[in-house]
């Protein structure tokens, strides 16, 4: 390098000062179960003019399987599998108003998929499976054991203290959230904690009764103050944009559910309907009725194909793609490919996921309806033509679009009747105003 062209400023500009401190959020109260009262409320109180920073938040918890056997009080035979995110049904986050910001529906079912799509097997087993439970790579069958309740009716057994990312748009930590700008009470994070049955896979199904509690639970973070300059030049900020406020773009998640009915063969249509100004990409994924209320089935960690041979979806009256996706044992790269371009992973070398070609429970797809697998079926709904999408951010905008459907073509008739989750991905406008007041667009 040229000495001569290397220049140094005689005024640079000054960081903005801040402090810097981890904050523990903790529930109202220090016990649930989701057979009394199963919804857990978080308060967020945080300091005058302070901001939050998501980006290394945490949820912890401690979990006690109370399972028992009612005849034998055996601790191995009621041995339960489960992950810290299979235990939370939905996630509500309210403003200081106590109005509706955002909710996820489904919530272990959609981090379950997430992880499997964008999770890399070394994250897994080195963080993953130490931090949260589960296994050590994407089979839900390698989870570690915690023993049941020495009991012949419920009591506390062995317990587990699990940590975890919470996958929202609000906590997300794309952006230091100004929550200390809010007026009125403390705006709080909600979690429905699932069903017993469908959050704990149980080792022996005759005499056993699932059940479970958790306590101890915090959320963590990193809670930013600034100096008065910055506070000052940022309320100034909020004041020009008015009754609209200054907002932050993030990603959420929109669930529907379909069903296919026993017996059923051919062309189906599962109808659904979901409306958001900026829709990115929507998953389908089918599981068995019958397993997802199955205390001896994973019933969040595999899914099955439904001998699902062809799929499209149609919105508006056009079909997407405009050439169905055909899937077989011997032809499935297509429709992984779709998958994988949902969550931008074909290029991204950094990235990794738990899928296998062919090991049990964490193969991609299989025809044959009662094998186990991560089958999920992808539309990429990104819209970057401003001149006629301008009112979005960077989806399809569906807030128009009346009812929409996936289309399954099944080689065989269902054994049984399936439930066809279907997620949208969308971007999420948070707004903060002037007068206190934190809102979302979607």
């Amino acid at each position: 390098m040229n000495p001569d062209s290397v220049k140094f400023s005689s005024s640079p500009v000054e960081a903005t000062s801040a402090e810097a401190e981890l904050v523990v959020f903790r529930s109202e109260l220090n016990s649930y179960n989701p057979s009394s009262n199963k919804f857990i409320r978080v308060n967020l109180p945080v300091a005058d003019k302070a901001w939050i920073d998501w980006s290394d938040s945490v949820v912890s918890l401690k979990f006690t399987n109370r399972s028992y056997d009612d005849t034998s009080a055996s601790t191995s035979e009621t041995a339960v599998k489960t992950q810290l995110s299979n235990l939370i049904k939905s996630v509500t986050i309210l403003n200081s108003q106590g109005e509706q910001v955002e909710y996820i529906n489904n919530y272990n079912l959609i981090s379950n998929l997430m992880d499997d799509y964008t999770m890399g097997s070394n994250h897994k087993v080195g963080v993953e499976q130490i931090l949260a439970g589960g296994s050590a790579d994407g089979d839900p069958n390698g989870a570690f054991e915690i023993a049941g309740a020495n009991a012949t009716s419920e009591a506390d057994g062995s317990s587990l203290v699990m940590v975890d990312r919470l996958m929202t748009g609000f906590t997300s930590g794309q952006y230091l959230l100004p929550l200390g700008y809010l007026i009125g009470q403390a705006p709080a994070i909600i979690l429905e904690l699932e069903d017993p049955a469908t959050a704990l896979k149980i080792n022996t199904d005759a005499n056993t009764h699932a059940h479970y509690a958790v306590s101890e639970v915090q959320i963590r973070a990193k809670q930013i103050r600034f100096n008065s300059a910055f506070n000052a030049n940022f309320e100034a900020t909020m004041a020009s944009a008015g009754e609209v406020g200054v907002n932050y773009i993030t990603e959420s998640y929109l669930h529907n559910q379909g069903s296919l009915n026993s017996g059923v063969s051919g062309q189906q249509t599962v109808p659904f309907s979901t409306n958001p100004r900026s829709a990115k990409y929507i998953l389908a994924c089918m599981r068995l009725e019958a397993d997802i209320l199955n205390k001896i089935k994973f019933s969040l960690g595999v899914r099955h194909s439904a001998s699902t041979s062809q799929y499209s979806w149609e919105i508006s009256g056009k079909l997407y793609p405009n050439q169905p996706i055909d899937i077989s044992n011997t032809n499935y790269s297509q429709a992984y490919a779709n998958v994988l371009d949902c969550f931008g992973q074909i290029g991204n070398l950094n990235h990794n996921t738990l899928i296998t070609r062919s090991t049990a429970n964490t193969l991609f797809y299989s025809n044959t309806q009662s094998t186990s697998s991560k089958f999920l079926a992808g539309l990429v709904l990104e819209d970057f033509n401003s001149a006629t999408n301008s009112s979005t951010y960077s989806g399809a905008n569906l807030s128009t679009v009346g009812q929409m459907s996936f289309r399954p073509k099944l080689d065989s008739a269902l054994s049984g009747a399936y439930r066809v989750d279907m997620i949208t991905s969308i971007d999420m406008s948070i707004h903060f105003t002037l007068d206190g007041r934190m809102y979302s667009v979607r």
